[in-house]
């Protein structure tokens, strides 16, 4: 396996805004020359990748209840969960220096460094880091503009029950045309390691291996930050659109939905594009005076997350429009 040998910069970031940290990785691959290594935590968030559907792949109900994050990134893969127990790595550099490069290149500083704390690990199929068959790291590429961005995950001490929850959509009431991520086994370092580490520590480790070992300079963030491109790639990795609703991320979907209320229990069944209604059945033991079909033709073309201003009182009795909007989005 060849050396990594060319000079990078090394920085630690310190925010711990997802949608700020995706845009400052973006910002170094696009319009910067210099090559750079960066050690980076987000607060918890689900990350999906650039091609894939957040309604397929998030339990966003179980997100917004718990105060987690969902972002997109630019890199293709499956979605990952991100907490302050995991920490993120990213090479980014020519692709020109990087044509003989692979996964098992970028990988190798990463195993290396965990070798040295006593781990042997190695790069399973395409993209992933194990301990024996079990996960603790994701790894994506992109390239662009003869620039080339590799990252990963490294999990320490993430809250494994919340991953398993937050990635897990119901089957029961959803149906994909998409394919979904593959869920594989997965397994915190701290439980691996003859001696846990704190997160620090962690990255402590992994800092004075790649600044040793690939001879990299370190570099302060503060000479980056707040640079307008960074803030305009922020504010677009932080839009409903760029998330939820850019039609090229999207697939058809169908939703079913059911919740008792005093006025009677009421089900809906939705095929959804994104978070548009692309048609909708209401049915349920409830009473109402208007024919039903006049207000599933009103919600067509909807988000579920913005309804139009409707009476829903007179086809559901008893119904506010914030009930319906309670139950398309549960």
């Amino acid at each position: 396996m060849p050396e990594i040998c060319f000079i990078m910069k090394y920085i630690r970031l310190r925010s711990t805004d997802p949608y700020y940290n995706l845009a400052l990785e973006e910002y170094l691959l696009t319009k910067r020359d210099e090559d750079f290594f960066l050690l980076w935590q987000n607060r918890p968030v689900v990350v999906i990748g650039k091609n894939q559907n957040a309604y397929a792949e998030v339990n966003l109900a179980y997100a917004k209840e718990h105060g987690i994050d969902v972002c997109r990134r630019i890199t293709g893969g499956g979605a990952v969960y991100h907490d302050l127990g995991n920490v993120n790595y990213s090479f980014i550099t020519s692709a020109q220096k990087a044509e003989m490069l692979d996964y098992a290149y970028f990988t190798r500083p990463i195993i290396d460094a965990l070798a040295e704390m006593g781990l042997e690990c190695s790069l399973s199929g395409r993209n992933d880091l194990v301990c024996g068959d079990q996960k603790f790291s994701g790894n994506a590429q992109y390239s662009t503009n003869g620039r080339i961005l590799h990252h990963g995950t490294l999990l320490l001490q993430t809250d494994t029950n919340v991953l398993s929850s937050v990635l897990k959509v119901d089957k029961e009431k959803m149906q994909f045309k998409a394919v979904k991520s593959h869920k594989s086994r997965v397994v915190n370092l701290n439980t691996l390691l003859k001696k846990p580490l704190a997160v620090e520590e962690f990255i402590g480790s992994i800092e004075a291996y790649v600044l040793r070992s690939l001879k990299a300079e370190r570099v302060e963030e503060s000479g980056i930050a707040g640079h307008p491109n960074i803030e305009a790639l922020r504010a677009r990795n932080a839009s409903d659109e760029w998330i939820y609703s850019d039609k090229r991320y999207l697939t058809n979907y169908t939703v079913y939905k059911k919740k008792k209320f005093p006025f009677g229990v009421v089900c809906a069944e939705m095929t959804l594009l994104g978070d548009v209604i692309e048609s909708i059945r209401l049915s349920g033991d409830f009473f109402g005076i208007s024919p039903l079909d006049e207000l599933e033709a009103s919600l067509v073309g909807s988000s579920i997350r913005s309804l139009p201003k409707l009476d829903i009182s007179k086809y559901v009795s008893g119904m506010t429009l914030a009930d319906l909007q309670e139950l398309l989005n549960s």
